[in-house]
């Protein structure tokens, strides 16, 4: 399935199937299921039929209690080390380009170095 070409949207409602046909495996009933998760029936409601987004929090606890949590795995894998993130593994702390918060250098003021008539090289003398 070529998820890319789809809106999310309907990518909502190709995941609810998903818990659908999941929680249909199981042979539980909706409330059946927000008990054993934790969540009102209407999160389980809304999660299947894809119309509404539901919190990770309460999906992660749907994924449990469908006893499906290892297909995080699946749906993202842990991504391999990059050689950029090599000096953040080695407790390296990236430097920032711009000055931490509350050190701000002190303002001098703004002064002129010429007046305006200067600028205009003295045109009304």
């Amino acid at each position: 399935m070529e998820l890319d070409r789809k809106s999310n949207t309907a990518i909502l409602e190709v995941i609810g199937k998903r818990f659908l046909q999941a929680r249909l495996n199981e042979g539980l009933e909706q409330l059946e299921l927000a008990d054993k998760a934790g969540v009102n029936v209407s999160t389980v409601q809304s999660l299947e039929s894809g119309k509404r987004s539901v919190g990770m929090i309460k999906v992660l606890a749907v994924m449990r209690a469908l006893g499906k949590l290892h297909e995080i795995d699946n749906f993202m894998p842990e991504p391999p080390i990059k050689s950029a993130s090599l000096l953040t593994a080695r407790n390296q702390k990236r430097k920032r380009v711009s000055k931490p918060k509350g050190e701000k250098e002190p303002s001098t003021g703004f002064k002129w170095n010429k007046t305006i008539s200067q600028l205009h090289g003295d045109k009304d003398k």
